[in-house]
């Protein structure tokens, strides 16, 4: 199984729509978010400010106007209101920043099993 060092799960917990656990580091600058899926997820199609990702380990279908699957150490960017959805891999961890500083807000400091 894929997962993060302690010392990031003990970042504040966000709650998302989909089933994954997201740590936050937020700034007045914009979000960076450690995705855990330990289970495939299927996230629906939807649109916000620019964004970056990079898979750590496992893969993603990232669909947009097209589908491409990207493996660990690639990278994908989507532009201001670019329409996204995404099928990730079961035990895949994704890196994912947010241009907006607001994109997500913690829920819970995180660190429980």
């Amino acid at each position: 199984m894929n997962e993060w060092p302690d010392w990031i799960t003990q970042l504040p917990q966000i709650t998302s729509a989909f089933p994954a656990e997201g740590y936050l580091l937020a700034g007045d600058h914009g979000q960076l978010v450690f995705w855990q899926f330990r289970a495939e997820t299927v996230v629906p199609t939807h649109q916000h400010g620019p964004q970056m990702g990079i898979v750590v380990a496992g893969h993603i279908e990232l669909h947009t106007d097209t589908t491409r699957t990207l493996a660990a150490g690639e990278m994908f960017t989507l532009a201001d209101q670019q329409p996204h959805a995404a099928t990730v891999a079961a035990n895949t961890l994704v890196l994912e920043v947010f241009a907006d500083a607001d994109r997500y807000r913690p829920t819970e400091t995180a660190g429980r099993p």
